[in-house]
């Protein structure tokens, strides 16, 4: 389930992969371990290029979150027609997380950024903990993502890109541990988030 593109958004896709493509030479490692089924893509986050290449590479049709201010005019209907979940801007909302769950639990892909907003200089920054707890709930494989090149081509506080080129590294999806006994949940979540970090991290 949750791997058949439907002919919109698969055309989207493809219009967006040409353009990185040509604008920042786009190329991707470890497709091939994309899974199918229900899937929480996590990776780091530096550009607002990152869904576009991240979505752009990965064989199958996923979901994805979005600050809330961008769903305005004619923006409402193309981000949701391209699966795009509005929220808040760093913290996603209940009504948010609910949706992301109904639609890991029917077989769907859905990306995240762990550490909740846009690098400001391109490093690796702690996640937030409710990265953990939505992993702890939806109980499916998590595929770790890294991104090169983003922060290079479009800055966090850069109004134009760069024509930098960007590689997009797919690790191994994993199963995250159960809570261990005498753990408490904030500790268990702030682990599982820890974790996502430490293997998008591992990317090379």
């Amino acid at each position: 389930m949750g791997s058949t593109m439907r002919p919109w958004y698969a055309a989207a896709r493809a219009m967006v992969k040409v353009v990185l493509r040509l604008c920042f030479r786009l190329r991707a490692e470890g497709v091939e371990r994309v899974p199918s089924g229900g899937l929480l893509l996590v990776s780091n986050h530096a550009s607002y290029l990152d869904p576009l290449a991240v979505g752009s590479v990965v064989p199958r049709e996923i979901h994805y979150l979005a600050r809330r201010s961008l769903f305005r005019g004619p923006m409402d209907g193309l981000l949701r027609s391209v699966n795009t979940i509005p929220t808040a801007r760093e913290h996603p909302e209940p009504a948010a997380l609910r949706k992301i769950l109904e639609l890991l639990a029917s077989g769907q892909g859905v990306l995240i950024f762990p550490e909740g907003t846009r690098s400001a200089d391109g490093k690796l920054q702690p996640a937030e903990p409710g990265a953990g707890f939505l992993a702890a709930q939806a109980r499916v494989p998590i595929l770790p993502v890294r991104i090169f090149g983003s922060f290079e081509a479009l800055p966090r506080f850069s109004r134009f890109p760069r024509c930098v080129p960007i590689r997009v590294v797919i690790g191994s999806p994993y199963i995250p541990r159960q809570i261990e006994r005498g753990e408490s949940k904030k500790e268990y979540y702030r682990s599982l988030a820890e974790e996502m970090m430490a293997r998008i991290g591992e990317l090379r």
